[in-house]
């Protein structure tokens, strides 16, 4: 059994796009009908795809704010 300190990497975003396009593909294979089996699938993917988008604008967001903090701190002591 694993110890509970073994960490997975996370999946990157490159990674959930290359898993969507994986499932396009079979589900074109399938036809319309049996391609609706993909469907949960597809749509955990599109979850976490937008998790990943949303994550990586936050911490953007808080980079941008603390330059711009530390620039108002770096002016104001000048």
């Amino acid at each position: 059994m694993p110890s509970r300190s073994t960490k997975r990497k996370p999946v990157t975003l490159d990674e959930i796009e290359t898993f969507l396009d994986l499932v396009a593909m079979r589900m074109d294979k399938l036809g319309p009908q049996r391609a609706e089996l993909y469907l949960p699938i597809w749509r955990a993917l599109e979850r976490e795809r937008e998790k990943r988008i949303e994550a990586s604008a936050i911490l953007a967001a808080a980079k941008a704010r603390l330059t711009r903090s530390m620039d108002r701190t770096a002016a104001l002591s000048s």
